[in-house]
């Protein structure tokens, strides 16, 4: 089973990050790769996604099921690819660390399946951490992203 967890404090309420975060296609478009998806039912989404690690690239078609969602803090969801060879879980938690800002965790958990996914995962355990990271950094640039529009007087 493949590991990673990262956390990174916002500068925003609690309430304004959950708002973002409930509409899973905001942040279905953040993970890197991302090609498309769509809506199968209010909790069954199918993703596309480009994946490159060195000279191997591989287009992946995955199954996001969302499990539970409790607000304003957890988000707990399933993934699996379409030939059921990886098989995932995972949760976004959000903590509120002041009335001004909170935390925003994702925790994934990967089984990779077969003599590929034994092949591979050393490889994949490799970048998966610094992956995460790159989603939620993705994830929180629209929310900490100002317009500063100059007014004319």
């Amino acid at each position: 089973m493949l590991k990673a967890d990262y956390s990174m404090n916002i500068n925003l309420p609690q309430s304004n990050v959950w708002n973002y975060l409930e509409d899973w296609s905001n942040w279905a478009k953040q993970v890197p790769g991302y090609q498309t998806h769509r809506n199968v039912s209010t909790m069954d989404s199918i993703w596309e996604l480009h994946g490159k690690a060195g000279n191997i690239t591989k287009d992946v078609k995955l199954y996001v099921k969302i499990i539970d969602m409790t607000a304003p803090a957890t988000v707990q969801f399933r993934v699996r690819d379409s030939e059921n060879k990886c098989l995932g879980a995972g949760c976004f938690e959000l903590t509120p660390l002041s009335s001004r800002s909170s935390t925003l965790t994702c925790l994934l958990e990967l089984e990779l399946k077969g003599l590929a996914g034994k092949m591979s995962a050393p490889l994949i355990s490799s970048f998966l951490p610094a992956l995460l990271e790159k989603f939620i950094q993705r994830i929180t640039k629209p929310l900490t992203e100002t317009d500063s529009v100059a007014l004319s007087l």
